[in-house]
């Protein structure tokens, strides 16, 4: 094969093969940055904010991707030999809605028409409500703040203990929300 022929080859094989892989790097690097930057829940509590309100050390952090509908999940994992320990941040903003079926109120006002034995608790946002402790469903402190809706949940052992917890992470959050 002359060089020239090879010098063409390699320029068809550049065009064809590295030039597409070469796009999508770039592409990559400029959307990253963008898609990085969409809002979630783990924004609004930190780990030693947490670890502070939990009153122990924190073990994995789990930051799923938000659901279809644009709720997101933050979960502290709270290593124990015992029992499940955890405290979790659920939150869900108007803006963040995919679809725009859904406001924070409109779904928070669903929500609470659904779930028994809820609590008030005055002094926390627009409207709260204690839906108890544990891993059943309604558990947690959900909140209504400006257009958000978020549950904290916050599971030591101790149901006393849990609401006093929730209210702490849930005035950490209401803090950071603009």
């Amino acid at each position: 094969m002359d060089p020239h022929d090879l010098i063409q080859n390699l320029a068809d094989l550049c065009r064809q093969r590295l030039l597409p892989l070469l796009a999508a790097a770039v592409l990559m690097l400029w959307a990253g940055p963008a898609l990085s930057a969409e809002e979630h829940a783990c924004d609004y509590l930190t780990k030693d904010e947490v670890q502070t309100v939990m009153g122990t050390g924190i073990g994995e952090i789990k930051a799923p991707p938000a659901n279809p509908m644009g709720q997101s999940v933050c979960f502290f994992d709270i290593p124990s030999d015992t029992a499940v320990r955890f405290a979790q941040l659920q939150m869900f903003r108007t803006g963040w809605a995919k679809g725009k079926k859904w406001t924070a109120k409109s779904l928070f006002e669903n929500n609470m028409s659904f779930l028994d034995s809820l609590q008030e608790i005055p002094g926390i946002g627009e409207k709260a409500y204690w839906g108890g402790s544990g891993l059943k469903l309604g558990a947690g402190l959900h909140v209504l703040y400006k257009d958000t809706y978020f549950t904290a949940q916050a599971a030591t052992g101790d149901p006393a203990a849990n609401l006093e917890k929730a209210k702490a992470l849930a005035v950490l959050v209401i803090k950071k929300i603009k």
